[in-house]
């Protein structure tokens, strides 16, 4: 498996992304998430979405250089528009649009309809955590999932992100789909010719099956929680409703939603707490640092070595990614090669100019 540094990463992406017609800011900034997600060990939202982008451009689902418009607007809330744009701007702005309105009225909720897939929900939570600040951040998009119970996609993965800062410790981050697995985990699994857990896939006809392909074949996804999967639903549903129904751009398999046939788009819902408006900053942090300390010095259950925080293992893996590169399925890296020369660009040859890629 090939393995690249983080710059050389960004480095294609960017080029490639400029390819299709976006600015070079534009480009910079989705290039730099992908890498991001890369680097956090989300290879499911990172550079192998890259051939997926440009296929969405030139289909026209998604369109490089489109200005973002609030459509509604008052001191705690907003409704924007992303006129099909890149998703990671298009959250960027609902972000700090939402930061912007939560330091003058404590909390604030931005919707975001009309927005091609934002990557990684995550970063967009961490972007609260420098204003002392929590950050809430979710999405819908295309039928993936099965509702508990049934065995046909209906609703989408619907994945939610909270970030809460604390002191002396790493930040609280919970990133996760309301289905077992993103849909991005399958395409890295398939990439990697690897087989997915025996409960979390349908095939076209609603039996059980592990191998991944069936989810590109017309199955779905189970939602999280096995026996208890009505949890996982249930949170599933509650993210459809907030963003499709609330922001109105349409729950995963209404009529409104299907017309529209941009699928890989997500409706967006984003929210800031100002955690001052409730309690002292320094005072909370302290309190989360306690929290956590006395989560991570309690008993661990036998056959584990250490209880960690939701967000940990992702900082883990920045750091190790960083000091040692970024593994890359080779299937993977071939089809990024392969949309690159379509565009005119060799990625070896560029990659080569950063730096020299490790081989593993």
């Amino acid at each position: 498996m090939p393995v690249f540094s983080a710059n050389q990463l960004r480095t294609v992406a960017r080029e490639v992304f400029k390819k299709v017609g976006s600015s070079a800011k534009e480009a910079q900034l989705v290039a730099d998430l992908l890498v991001k997600s890369n680097l956090a060990g989300h290879d499911s939202h990172g550079v192998i979405r890259i051939p997926w982008y440009v296929q969405a451009v030139k289909e026209g689902r998604a369109k490089p250089g489109a200005k973002v418009s609030i459509v509604r607007e008052t001191p705690t809330m907003a409704l924007i528009d992303g006129h099909w744009g890149w998703g990671q701007v298009v959250a960027t702005r609902a972000m700090e649009l939402a930061i912007k309105k939560a330091k003058k009225s404590d909390v604030s909720a931005v919707g975001a309809i009309n927005c091609w897939h934002i990557g990684r929900l995550a970063d967009y939570s961490l972007m609260a955590l420098k204003h002392n600040m929590m950050g809430v951040t979710m999405v819908n998009s295309s039928p993936l999932v099965a509702p508990y119970g049934g065995s046909k996609r209906i609703l989408s993965t619907n994945p939610m992100a909270f970030a809460i800062p604390a002191g002396k410790e790493k930040p609280f981050l919970l990133d996760m789909a309301t289905s077992v697995g993103a849909e991005g985990k399958m395409r890295v699994k398939l990439n990697r010719g690897e087989k997915v857990p025996d409960d979390w896939l349908l095939d076209k006809e609603g039996r059980p099956t592990n191998n991944p392909a069936d989810l590109y074949a017309g199955g779905a996804l189970l939602p999280f929680g096995a026996t208890v999967g009505y949890k996982g639903y249930g949170l599933c549903m509650l993210v459809d409703i907030l963003c499709g129904a609330l922001t109105g751009g349409g729950c995963t398999s209404s009529k409104e939603y299907l017309a529209r046939k941009f699928f890989g788009g997500n409706g967006t819902f984003v929210m800031a707490i100002n955690i001052a408006s409730f309690t002292p900053v320094n005072r909370f942090k302290a309190r989360m640092d306690e929290l956590i300390k006395v989560i991570k010095q309690s008993p661990v259950a036998q056959g584990f070595s250490e209880i960690l925080i939701p967000g940990e293992p992702e900082y883990r893996s920045e750091e190790k990614r960083l000091r040692e590169g970024i593994p890359i399925e080779e299937k993977t890296w071939q089809d990024i090669c392969q949309t690159a020369k379509g565009l005119g660009l060799n990625a070896e040859k560029i990659v080569s100019t950063v730096g020299v890629r490790a081989k593993r």
